[in-house]
């Protein structure tokens, strides 16, 4: 009998330990409720923010301080936009997926440090760099910083916190009538994206 015992619980021991653990949150990383409108933000900026349609979905950061749409067949998993995610901690989040990360400007343009990490990486890459205007805000687009995948960025700074938006991977269609949905989503997010402080 006592073996009988010390066998299951030994047995389960062991499919605990099998179990993965709940993976943390980066502290740079935003975890928003996927449409929630949280009552700290007060509703006159919350106003300001694109309205979900049938394509796309709105998506209210607290933490971050903005929202935007992106398509609706990507997931918002509280931390990540993916396109059919596999939830395996680890792993690739799903086919193409966009990562959002908050930290500290430090008095610095989204520019300057976008220009810093270009150059971090020296020469013999083909990184390009692209300005654009994104909710009155100066952003800087660039493709080609060497990653384990192909990546596209983002850099916008807004009340001295820079926003970097990474969407990966990044391979865009030959054909410009015919976007892939990382493109789509890239889009969506560049023309509907606003912040709310």
């Amino acid at each position: 009998m006592f073996k009988k015992k010390l066998f299951f619980l030994t047995l389960m021991l062991f499919l605990a330990a099998c179990v993965p653990a709940p993976q943390p949150t980066p502290d740079n990383v935003i975890v928003p409720a996927p449409t929630e409108i949280p009552t700290q933000i007060p509703a006159a900026q919350t106003e300001m923010c694109p309205a979900a349609t049938a394509d796309l979905k709105l998506m209210v950061s607290t933490k971050g301080g903005f929202c935007l749409l992106y398509p609706a067949e990507f997931t918002w998993d509280g931390w990540i936009i993916a396109l059919n995610p596999n939830g395996l901690a680890g792993d690739m989040p799903g086919d193409v997926w966009l990562l959002i990360s908050i930290s500290e400007a430090e008095g610095q343009t989204a520019a300057q440090i976008a220009d810093a990490q270009i150059a971090q990486v020296g020469e013999g890459f083909n990184i390009t760099r692209t300005e654009l205007t994104i909710d009155g805000k100066q952003a800087i687009l660039v493709d080609g910083l060497p990653a384990q995948d192909s990546s596209r960025y983002v850099y916008i700074v807004n009340n001295d916190q820079l926003y970097r938006f990474e969407f990966m991977p990044w391979f865009p269609s030959n054909d410009s009538s015919q976007p892939t949905p990382l493109e789509s989503l890239y889009t969506t997010v560049v023309e509907t994206l606003h912040f709310m402080e």
